[in-house]
């Protein structure tokens, strides 16, 4: 999934390079497609009893087919890149002023660090890399963002859960 080189940069301080998924992708088994196809279903169902509206049921259908449609998609590999000023994902810099801290999740084999915006709509960004290199690049984050405690919120348990 990874791979990290460590170079020292122009004024001595550690760049950390590496190349790895841009997300964990869980394997979805047909039964799976089963299982999304009938819960589906079944809140389409409720929605029509409920409300009598066909409209709201095709905004659950449509939305049931991309939940499908996404999880088929398998990840791209990127190449992450942290240095002293920022983090760059996929050639996309970000500097350490966008976010507030940073914390340490563990997803199976690998690690995520997910940073947490200072916007209050931006959504947080997750990087993922292996577990052994997770000292140095923890030590060079620590030196520029506070570290929180990893909290899964319902969405995460959610996600996680289906397997998603």
């Amino acid at each position: 999934m990874a791979e990290v080189s460590d170079e020292p940069n122009t004024d001595g301080n550690q760049d950390i390079t590496w190349t790895a998924s841009e997300f964990v992708a869980h394997e979805k088994s047909a039964g799976w497609y089963f299982v999304l196809v009938i819960v589906t279903l079944i809140i389409a169902a409720l929605v029509f009893l409920v409300t009598k509206d066909k409209i709201s049921v095709g905004v659950v259908v449509t939305a049931g087919l991309l939940l499908g449609v996404y999880g088929s998609h398998k990840p791209r590999q990127l190449e992450y890149k942290i240095d002293q000023s920022g983090v760059s994902i996929g050639g996309k810099y970000y500097g350490y002023h966008e976010f507030r801290s940073f914390s340490v999740a563990p997803e199976g084999a690998f690690a995520g660090i997910t940073f947490a915006p200072l916007k209050r709509f931006a959504v947080p960004i997750t990087i993922y890399y292996v577990p052994a290199d997770e000292d140095k690049i923890v030590t060079i984050l620590s030196a520029q963002l506070p570290f929180e405690e990893h909290r899964a919120d319902a969405v995460d348990t959610l996600m996680r859960h289906i397997r998603f």
